[in-house]
Order: C-alpha cells, then sequence, then structure tokens
C-alpha cells in the first residue's frame, strides 16, 4: 500500500467502514512507515477529543426571543388591496407569466412529442457478446476521503483462483491472480467526470464500468442528443449526464452505432429502450449501479 492510498482510507478505517483485509492492510502498512502512523494516532487523538466534546443545548426560549425580535424591527407596510397589487409592474409581470404557462399546459395536452427517439445499427446478430463466466468477480464501491471527495473501490473475489486485469482508458491499473476478496483503490481522473474502468478474466470475459466522480443527490432529467457514438460512448455519456454508474457485462460490437435523443427522461425509463434496443437485461447492484448484461 502506497502512503497516499492509506491517508485517503484513514477516516474510513476509523469509523471501521472498509473491509477487514483492506484495514489489515492498513496496519500492515502503519507499522512499517512511521509518517503514516504518526499522521493516523494523530487523527485518532482529533476523533477522540471530538468525541468527548459536551454538546451544550441552547435555552428553550431562544427561539421565541429571536422571532419577536424580528417581529419588532420589521417596518410597518400598509396592507394593499388586490387591485392595487396587481397593477404594480413586477407584479403584473408575473401575472402575465403564470397565464402564458398555464396556456403551454393547455396546449401541450393537444401535442404528442417523443421523449425518447431511439435508433440502434449493428453489423452482428447480437450487439453485446456475453460472457462465459457464472459469476462477477468484481463489485465497485463509493467512499469519501478526508477532503469530501468521491473515490471509487473495486472489490474481487472469486471461488477458485483467477487472474483479473484492470485498467482504465489511459493506462493499466493492476494485475494478478485472485483467490479470495482483494481490494483496489481505483485512481482519480482529475480531468474527467466519469471514471471508465475495464475489468478482464478468465481468456476474455469482459465487463465496463462508468463510475462519475459525484453521485446525483436528486433524479435527473437530462436532455440528450447523441449522434452515431458507439455502445461504450453512449454509457459513458448517460452516466455522466445522470451521474449515475453503469455496468456493462460482456464484449460490445465495435461496429454498433447509437442515435439517441432524450428529453426530461428519467434513467430507468432511458435505459429500458436502450437494453431493448441492444438485447441487455437491466438488474441492479446492492450499491446502486445499474448493471447491463448481455441475454
Amino acid at each position: 500500500m502506497q502512503c497516499e492510498q492509506f491517508r485517503e482510507l484513514i477516516s474510513a478505517y476509523i469509523e471501521q467502514s472498509i473491509a477487514p483485509p483492506l484495514a489489515a492492510k492498513m496496519e500492515e502498512h502503519a507499522a512499517g512507515c512511521r509518517t503514516c502512523r504518526t499522521e493516523l494516532e494523530d487523527v485518532q487523538q482529533v476523533w477522540r477529543m471530538m468525541s468527548e466534546v459536551r454538546l451544550v443545548e441552547p435555552p428553550a426560549s431562544l427561539h421565541a426571543r429571536i422571532m419577536q425580535e424580528v417581529a419588532d424591527r420589521a417596518p410597518a407596510t400598509p396592507a394593499l388591496r388586490w387591485w392595487e397589487l396587481a397593477w404594480r409592474p413586477r407584479f403584473a409581470f408575473a401575472a402575465a407569466a403564470v397565464l402564458m404557462v398555464a396556456a403551454l399546459i393547455l396546449w401541450s395536452r393537444n401535442v404528442q412529442t417523443d421523449a425518447i427517439a431511439l435508433s440502434v445499427v449493428t453489423s452482428a446478430g447480437s450487439p453485446v457478446a456475453p460472457i462465459k463466466a457464472t459469476a462477477l468477480p468484481a463489485r465497485f464501491e463509493p467512499f469519501r476521503v478526508e477532503t469530501g471527495h468521491l473515490r471509487w473501490m473495486l472489490k474481487m473475489s472469486a471461488s477458485i483462483p483467477t487472474a483479473i486485469e484492470v485498467s482504465t482508458e489511459t493506462q493499466p491499473v493492476w494485475s494478478g491472480v485472485v483467490g479470495r476478496e482483494t481490494t483496489l483503490v481505483l485512481p482519480q481522473v482529475p480531468s474527467a467526470s466519469v471514471l471508465a474502468v475495464q475489468v478482464r478474466w478468465d481468456d476474455g470475459n469482459v465487463l465496463r464500468a462508468w463510475l462519475p466522480v459525484e453521485l446525483a443527490q436528486e433524479e435527473r432529467r437530462p436532455v440528450l442528443i447523441l449522434r452515431s457514438k458507439s455502445i461504450e460512448e453512449t454509457l459513458s455519456a448517460i452516466s455522466r449526464a445522470y451521474a449515475a454508474p453503469l455496468v456493462l457485462v460482456g464484449e460490445a460490437d465495435p461496429l454498433t452505432r447509437v442515435n439517441l435523443e432524450t428529453t426530461g427522461v428519467a434513467l430507468s425509463e432511458m435505459l429500458k429502450e436502450l437494453a431493448e434496443k441492444l438485447n441487455l437485461e437491466i438488474s441492479r447492484a446492492e450499491d446502486g449501479t445499474t448493471v447491463l448484461t448481455a441475454r
């Protein structure tokens, strides 16, 4: 384990929110690295001090006093009658805007619009070739470092020793034989909003993941316009637009091209349409990642 990785995981280690094998690696590194051991002890000391701080309850009358102070200082204004209010310029503009929105709603009820326009052109029988394995050896989990930034962890496991290679779009990340759970902290990509990861194992089985650097806090309904994109490019754009992690299991046909236009559509609805066109099955991992698998 590198010192940089150790420092990023200190808070998670203290909170006991990381897997035991990774915690053991951190303890092993701290035993041999005086600098990291000292930093860990310093952070633990801060956490102990914070846990000992006594919370001070505000007096019950504080809220009432503040509200009374605000009421006493607020300038008194004469009440306006509704017809006087309506003729003020800014309120007249607001009233006109309300009428315009109402008209648009009534008009839209009589107009049919396509929320999703999707076409797929493929030269092969199946746009995505299924894998040979019966179980996936990898799963992705998000976690936050001390700075508040989101990072991704790859957890690999196999019932029998399995050769696995991990890479990003630009460089190899890790390779080796996995026989029990192995945890890998994936690198950051400062200039990208989505981290693209590829995992290969056992004679060409492959999965690709698109992991946003920040997860959406609420449901998004973006506008997407894609022209003649590969399957990988399409899923990468969807992950970026919706700030949602996606995993594709199986080898995509490089000649397949996707045209996609969406307007205000939920992610689940849009992926359902795409899965039908690409002959994929949709499932959801425990961490919320959407997994698309060749049928």
